[in-house]
């Protein structure tokens, strides 16, 4: 069962709003973007990738936006059942940081995010027009959707690399072998190995963009 009711969220920190908001809109990217067909979790990951696109910076800057709070609950809400079919490198590597590090699960993802879709995105560039679409984009390449889910990053204040949340450089070998060990590694769109994840963890604590 989910409560749906915007007037529960109101009053909660921007901050908290903009994490917990990238968390739902990688929810979104990563369930879409699991290998295979699945009619129910593809189209409630796109509307709800269009509704988090929309909603997220208006609920991240009128706080007390009604409208903007209600597209966001359902934007998550369906973002959640979409990855019934699963996630990706994003949750895994996160659950791992977040684990050691006590880090925001949302904050952590959003700032992960811009990195794994660098590594996943080619060869995936028809689901990228879907959701380029879905994200109402006029830019349909991997590298046009990354540019504009990094804008919307900065755009809700999201730190550039995990070393900003205290996250040190010399975990990234621990890190990478507990991240394949986690569930949402099996179901990343690209196959990777230990030193392909440290390399993707590397990268995100000293420049995820």
């Amino acid at each position: 069962l989910a409560l749906l009711d915007p007037e529960l969220t109101i009053g909660l920190p921007s901050s908290l709003t903009a994490w917990t908001g990238a968390d739902a809109m990688t929810h979104a990217i990563e369930a879409y973007l699991v290998p295979g067909f699945h009619p129910l979790c593809d189209a409630v990951a796109l509307e709800g990738l269009a509704l988090i696109a929309r909603w997220l910076p208006v609920a991240v800057r009128e706080p007390d936006n009604m409208v903007a709070r209600g597209g966001m609950l359902v934007g998550s809400c369906l973002a959640g059942i979409a990855f019934i079919k699963g996630l990706g490198l994003v949750h895994a590597i996160s659950h791992m940081v977040g684990a050691e590090y006590d880090t925001q699960h949302g904050l952590t993802n959003a700032i992960v995010l811009p990195v794994v879709l660098r590594y996943n995105l080619p060869g995936e560039e028809a689901k990228v027009v879907r959701m380029a679409q879905a994200m109402g984009l006029a830019e349909m390449t991997p590298q046009g959707f990354i540019a504009e889910i990094e804008r919307r990053l900065d755009a809700i204040d999201i730190p550039t690399s995990l070393s900003q949340i205290g996250v040190p450089l010399d975990c990234a070998e621990r890190i990478s072998h507990k991240a394949l060990l986690d569930s949402a590694a099996a179901t990343n769109p690209k196959a990777a190995d230990a030193q392909a994840v440290r390399t993707l963890i590397e990268t995100a604590i000293t420049a995820a963009r």
